[in-house]
């Protein structure tokens, strides 16, 4: 399967090649036919749709075939691109039995529920299409003509005038013979009526009926449409629970379901109406690879790759929307495309296909030795907290590594790495990463693994710098002490401070002081664009754009529900309650904090995903145990990973209030 994953590649490094060429060539185009039956080919080998050694061999004569076309069409790149992939073709024939291989057995279609099932449907294998330069036009060949001797003599010079005069009367004749024909007939035929237009919204004829595949494709798209809409929708709205994205991931599952049942058809669909998109699309690029992530065979995976391609994995809402989807997906291909994404040397790719590799828990300790190195700063950012999850030997070198980097992602993804390993100096690098160049970003990772001396540092540097972070990272420290100074912020001028001094009392206190704020849409700006060819009745019905009433509608506000910034209200409660908390414990929610508390947060409160990312690094830290645990995962998986959790924190000995780690039972 490696030998077949690296021929696939090379192919595609080819069609690239050819794709670029923009003069017009006779051989380019061929060539390109070539490749896609040979990928045909390649892709029944992968899925066992055909004999597999006959169907590699197939796919080494096509791509064969397209490397002496594009020789002669002088591309050399493409040429050691197919020269590479028939090398990797015999490799793999070498390692197949010479042995018929079982006949695949009929899958029932399984409808999905909260999880997307993964369909097995029985098809052909889809055929790309790559773009090639046209074929030069065949130069026009004029008609012979009727051969005369050549004269020498003006006798003979005027024969030849004579027969010339002859032959063109009789061209002439044949001319106007053909014409009174054709006039005949229109004579006889009944003069044709020009239809009138209709009006709008009527038609004189109806249109033709659909056939069965346009019906199917009209279906198909609709379903395309839901997976792509659905999975970029999935994050919750801010203060909602996470459980209520459940009913949109159970829509996407149906979709999925329904896109299964239209049939061949439709999976063959996906990928032409993802290219079709005129520009970069993160809908149909999750679509695809969703749909190629749930649905078997090597194939509609293949097309996820040249949607990606297409649009261009440096773009970061197209790469998001491909890792998202290949997240998510049980396809056992997924592995080795990522694989090819990492070896192909594109920075963005190898970013791709590390992000995903991790977050499944797919790297191998050979991974992480090479990664532990690695120089591109955001794929050794995306390495770090997989090697504290592995707990793999070579953390510690990357930590140093990290901690030191220039790059300030790094440096913050070190300090994650360190609190999921429930690394004894996590709160001290974070300290020295916060009078450093980190900065702010530093701050609340100190307050996730410090201790008591650190909150009285994180107190001190909020009141000699009162910003939005500092003030946050004291909430998440839970020093009683602090609360009158985060009293006092209530009436900052800074907006962002105030909220997040309100903020960080609701996560101290648990109060439940909320205001019910009104969040309006954002307004769209007219763009003025010029009509070349207007048309007088339109100008006569437009409407006056300074009447007001034809001003655009505000559109309807949204609710949301945040901690209240009314010093008079938290006042009144800290002088109500503030004395029933013990200034030697750590707080959080009214509660004295165990691990307990965190785990509350995870599981009940509608945070964002970063505080619930956060809340599992502090659960690493303060337990020294981890499981895996991501807010990107269906509902269904997060629920099973807070089981797990929940487990991990009962066998712990609990001391509320103390800002020391609990033991295990």
């Amino acid at each position: 399967m490696q030998h077949l994953e690296r021929a696939h590649a090379h192919a595609h490094v080819a069609a690239q090649a050819i794709r670029e060429q923009l003069e017009p060539n006779a051989h380019l185009a061929p060539a390109a036919r070539r490749i896609e039956r040979g990928l045909v080919a390649l892709y029944d080998a992968f899925d066992g749709r055909a004999d597999r050694p006959t169907s590699v061999a197939v796919a080494r004569a096509r791509l064969w075939e397209a490397a002496i076309l594009v020789a002669r069409g002088g591309l050399p790149a493409a040429l050691a691109a197919l020269r590479e992939a028939c090398g990797e073709l015999i490799s793999a024939e070498e390692r197949y039995p010479r042995v018929p291989l079982a006949a695949r057995a009929a899958v029932p279609l399984r409808c999905g529920e909260a999880l997307p099932p993964f369909h097995t449907i029985e098809r052909v294998s889809v055929t790309p299409a790559f773009r090639a330069p046209a074929v030069p036009e065949a130069e026009p060949v004029a008609a012979p003509a009727l051969a005369l001797p050549e004269p020498t003599t003006f006798a003979e010079l005027a024969a030849v005038a004579a027969a010339m005069r002859k032959m063109a009367a009789q061209e002439t004749a044949a001319t106007l013979a053909r014409l009174a024909k054709a006039a005949e007939r229109r004579r006889e035929e009944p003069e044709a009526i020009e239809p009138e237009e209709p009006p709008p919204g009527f038609a004189f004829v109806p249109a033709p009926p659909l056939t069965e595949e346009d019906f199917i494709r009209r279906w198909a798209r609709t379903c395309i449409e839901d997976v792509g809409m659905l999975g970029i929708q999935r994050t919750p709205l801010v203060g909602d629970d996470f459980r209520t994205t459940l009913t949109l991931e159970k829509r996407l599952v149906m979709a999925l379901d329904a896109l299964a049942a239209l049939g061949p058809v439709a999976v063959a669909y996906v990928e032409p109406h993802a290219m079709d998109a005129p520009a970069a699309d993160p809908m149909r690029v999750f679509a695809i690879a969703m749909i190629g992530a749930c649905f078997e065979g090597r194939d509609v995976l293949a097309g996820a790759e040249r949607v990606l391609h297409r649009f261009g994995p440096g773009d970061p809402a197209v790469a998001a929307a491909f890792v998202s989807a290949l997240k998510l997906g049980p396809n056992p291909f997924v592995p080795g495309v990522l694989r090819m994404l990492y070896a192909a040397g594109n920075p963005a790719c190898r970013a791709i296909a590390v992000e995903v590799l991790a977050q499944r828990g797919w790297l191998t300790a050979a991974d992480f030795a090479a990664l532990a190195d690695e120089e591109d700063p955001r794929v050794f950012a995306l390495t770090l907290p997989a090697l504290a999850v592995a707990r793999d030997r070579n953390l510690e070198r990357a930590l140093v590594r990290g901690l030191e980097h220039a790059d300030r992602g790094v440096q913050a993804a070190a300090l994650d790495a360190m609190a999921l390993a429930a690394h004894p100096r996590a709160a001290a690098a974070a300290r020295v990463a916060a009078s450093g160049a980190l900065g702010d970003g530093a701050l609340v990772r100190v307050a996730i693994a410090g201790d008591e001396e650190d909150a009285r540092w994180l107190l001190e540097r909020m009141k000699a710098a009162p910003t939005a972070a500092a003030v946050e990272a004291i909430g998440w420290a839970g020093l009683v002490e602090a609360v009158p100074a985060l009293l006092g912020l209530l009436g900052a001028e800074a907006e962002e401070v105030k909220l997040a001094a309100g903020a960080a009392l609701e996560r101290m206190l648990g109060a439940k002081l909320v205001d019910t704020i009104e969040v309006m849409p954002e307004a769209l700006e007219d763009v003025v664009v010029a009509d070349p060819d207007p048309d007088p009745l339109a100008v006569v019905l437009a409407s006056d754009p300074n009447d007001p009433l034809e001003q655009p509608s505000a559109g309807s506000a949204e609710t949301l529900e945040v901690a209240s910034t009314d010093p008079a209200r938290w006042h009144a409660y800290w002088v109500e309650h503030g004395r029933r908390y013990d200034p030697r414990q750590r707080l959080r929610r009214g509660h004295p904090y165990s691990p307990s508390v965190s785990l509350y947060e995870l599981d009940q409160l509608g945070l964002s995903p970063e505080d619930r990312r956060r809340l599992h690094r502090e659960l690493a830290v303060r337990t020294g145990k981890l499981t895996h645990f991501d807010p990107h995962d269906f509902v269904l998986v997060q629920e099973r990973s807070l089981v797990a959790w929940g487990a991990l924190v009962k066998a712990m000995v609990e001391t509320p209030g103390a800002w020391g780690r609990p033991r295990a039972r």
